[in-house]
């Protein structure tokens, strides 16, 4: 792997060689060394050490420990499982699991206040409210928890600066979530990467021949590419210079240079004269038959729709409550049960989820997810299996009991109210913006963009007030909303002001091509309409 340059060796504790100077875009990419120190490393400075590199470290020496990032209002505080990201809180109002279903369009607003507060009333989780009141399925719900999960974690791409701090006292975390890592690396770096930092890694890697490497410190496999994606892999498969992916892709330049950006700080993509001398490949053994037919799973016996849907319910019910229980209530069991019990209410388990039944690719996720109970409940097998197991683990449940009666279900679901919320900026930066005052709302509109970068409604906001508020900045207003499209590709807003913009400053046929993609992506909203007319009008 490339060895790294200034920016993260500068970064680097005592016991690291010192910061080394090579030529452009090494500082961008960790050496073997640099990711060993990182993650070992308590605390540091983002503009030095990025979050991209933070989760590659951990991952790679799978660390468990919780990963708190803060900038300026805001915090985050990530726990890591093995080097896997399972969990995420912040103090940011619009990541709740309620106001990130109201704006993805889920539930409204009405439905979110009712079942917050029912949730409160009862002491149980919002997720479960959802599920009794059958709004969700269990599937879907398991879905949108890990999108909100993702898109927490998607943010911290964004933190040009801030501090972190890594902490080694990790609490129990409930929910079964994870985030594949290497995919995380890939979205956050592809969207999310500054051009600057993206040129640099690129023109690091100009005139060289770029391959795969064998056996890179996160693996390609299970992360999702796009078509185009797939496209370039395939193409660095046969060895290629950057001139030549081109060539051979077909891609713009940017998709190429921040796949390859994302790639190479996992150390998957490097100069063919870095990889390591290849072994000769040992013929794979020949598989041992002893004659057995495979029983029939799911896939094999042809599941209808509905019954897959029943069965990915059924699985995801349980994945979804597995680690809020304790190991009795795991394998339905009194806790006077008996060694006879325990081992038919195991084997009853195992026969559920057995992971082999579930073959196919439309059936590989829920494989997972019966991988991961079929080893809980051999975990909680093997405390019970014995009295003296069964002895300890009735201690547990009592103790667990006593803490839960000393804290009441309204302290442990209460509603925080010290959460920061950009919405609600947004809405007076709006208000503030009518009533003329572009500074104010220039300012209450940055806020809510910083506090939810991925907003493309938010940063398109930014863009045009900034140039309400100076027209000469008409450049950097338009490159901004551009900025704020690739983001997010469906945001009809900031077509509409580029449109707007283009169409003040007398381009008038590159502003109606705008303004036409902007009336058919933002619907009811007649403005992109309106000034079609008024182009229309001028025309004559």
């Amino acid at each position: 792997m490339p060895g790294s340059g200034g920016r993260l060796a500068a970064a680097l504790p005592p016991w690291d060689n010192g910061p080394r100077r090579g030529e452009a875009g090494k500082a961008l990419i960790p050496t073997a060394q640099d990711l060993r120190a990182i993650s070992k490393t308590r605390e540091g400075d983002l503009r030095k050490i990025p979050f991209s590199v933070l989760l590659i470290a951990a991952a790679v020496h799978k660390r468990t420990v919780v990963l708190e990032l803060k900038r300026k209002q805001l915090y985050k505080r990530i726990v890591m499982e093995f080097g896997v990201p399972v969990d995420c809180r912040s103090n940011l109002a619009h990541e709740t699991l309620g106001r990130f279903m109201v704006g993805s369009g889920q539930i409204t607003q009405e439905q979110c206040t009712e079942i917050l507060g029912e949730s409160v009333s009862k002491g149980v989780r919002f997720g479960e409210v959802l599920l009794e009141k059958k709004l969700i399925t269990p599937y879907d719900l398991f879905r949108t928890l890990q999108q909100n999960l993702a898109k927490k974690l998607l943010d911290c791409f964004t933190w040009r600066e801030g501090t972190f701090r890594t902490l080694f006292d990790v609490p129990e975390v409930e929910s079964p979530l994870k985030v594949n890592v290497a995919q995380l690396i890939v979205m956050g770096i592809s969207r999310f990467a500054l051009l600057s930092e993206v040129d640099e890694v690129s023109g690091g890697l100009v005139g060289k021949i770029l391959a795969l490497h064998p056996d890179p410190p996160l693996s390609l496999e299970g992360i999702r590419l796009t078509g185009k994606q797939t496209r370039l892999v395939d193409a660095l498969r046969k060895g290629r210079r950057l001139d030549e992916l081109k060539a051979d892709t077909g891609l713009p330049y940017q998709d190429i240079t921040r796949l390859l950006y994302a790639l190479s700080v996992m150390g998957i993509v490097v100069p063919a004269d870095r990889l390591p001398e290849r072994q000769p490949e040992r013929p794979a053994p020949e598989p041992v038959s002893d004659g057995a037919v495979p029983e029939q799973g799911p896939r094999q016996a042809g599941l209808s729709p509905e019954a897959l849907e029943g069965l990915r319910n059924d699985i995801m019910q349980t994945y979804l409550q597995y680690r809020q229980q304790d190991t009795f209530s795991l394998l339905d069991l009194p806790q006077d049960a008996g060694d006879a019990a325990v081992r038919q209410a195991f084997l009853t388990k195992a026969r559920k989820v057995a992971p082999w039944q579930f073959e196919g690719t439309d059936l590989k996720a829920l494989a997972e997810k019966a991988e991961d109970l079929l080893l809980a409940y051999a975990r909680a097998y093997a405390r019970l299996a014995g009295e003296e197991g069964r002895t300890a683990e009735r201690k547990k449940v009592r103790e667990a009991a006593e803490a839960a009666r000393r804290t009441s279900a309204a302290d442990a679901f209460k509603i925080q109210t010290d959460l920061l919320d950009p919405e609600a900026q947004f809405g007076k930066g709006v208000r503030m913006r009518k009533e003329g005052k572009t500074r104010e709302a220039l300012r209450l509109f940055e806020f809510a963009a910083d506090c939810d970068p991925q907003n493309g409604v938010y940063l398109s906001e930014v863009a045009f007030t900034r140039y309400l508020h100076s027209p000469l900045l008409h450049q950097q207003a338009l490159r901004e909303l551009e900025e704020a499209l690739r983001i997010d590709p469906r945001c009809g807003l900031a077509e509409y002001y580029i449109g707007e913009i283009l169409r003040e400053q007398g381009h008038v046929k590159e502003a109606e091509g705008h303004l036409r993609k902007a009336a058919k992506m933002m619907g009811r909203d007649t403005r992109p309409l309106e000034s079609l007319k008024a182009l229309a009008r001028n025309k004559k």
